[in-house]
């Protein structure tokens, strides 16, 4: 089946390649998922890693670069929306083409207080238990302490980046954005609807049942948002 369009996807805050597989499974086949992955993890794990997002968004904007000529939009999760946001905002600026559109799970805007940011500082007990209430780190993980012992210090240099992150103001950018929050996460739906000032386009918000890693009980849903906003377009 012909690509109409290709969907880069963001990692969330100790996050690689593998982590959109959900999203990759049930996708419509005429649109391609790419994951990308940040430098020291998945299969850039012999790199070294990033430690502040306008360098991590140089890096991402590096991985897209060579496909700037086809339909491309763009989704994150958490970091991953900061991350895509930061890429977006790095091609308006070089006047590349803009992605198609500009998906947003589980993050405030840019020039909003991050609150779970700080978590990064928690201790050992008290961040591991953060995790587990998170959702977002399986519990064969939380359980293994070889394996916690592995994720833990990368979630945490992620977590840092975005509470070290100071938001520059630029003009907003031409490109639709569709916001998702979780019932029962931090981010509110007021909060999520700062995005709006980001984009001289449409921005909607949409919530979703669930804590801060609810799209990976709404794959179905989000999957058949996201076929029918870019086999649309």
């Amino acid at each position: 089946m012909t690509v109409t369009a290709t969907l880069f996807c963001f990692p969330f805050a100790g996050g690689n390649a593998y982590s959109y597989r959900p999203l990759e499974r049930n996708i419509h086949p005429a649109i391609k998922v790419v994951p990308l992955e940040p430098p020291g993890r998945g299969r850039r794990t012999q790199e070294t890693s990033l430690t502040g997002m306008h360098e991590m968004a140089l890096d991402m904007l590096s991985c897209v670069r060579a496909s700037l000529d086809r339909p491309f939009a763009f989704f994150g999760h958490s970091m991953g929306a900061l991350s895509a946001y930061l890429v977006t905002r790095l091609l308006a600026e070089e006047h590349l083409p803009l992605p198609l559109h500009l998906f947003i799970s589980g993050k405030g805007p840019p020039h909003g207080t991050s609150r779970e940011a700080q978590w990064h500082t928690l201790p050992p007990g008290e961040f591991k238990a953060k995790l587990a209430e998170l959702g977002g780190c399986a519990p064969a993980v939380l359980a293994d302490q070889e394996l916690f012992a592995y994720f833990a210090p990368l979630i945490r240099e992620d977590m840092r980046a975005i509470a070290e992150y100071r938001h520059k103001s630029v003009p907003p950018f031409d490109v639709p954005i569709t916001v998702m929050i979780g019932t029962a996460e931090s981010t509110t739906y007021a909060e999520a609807s700062g995005w709006k000032d980001m984009t001289t386009s449409d921005c909607s918000i949409l919530q979703f049942e669930g804590d801060h890693f609810f799209l990976f009980d709404h794959i179905d849903s989000i999957c058949e948002l996201l076929n029918s906003t870019l086999l649309a377009t």
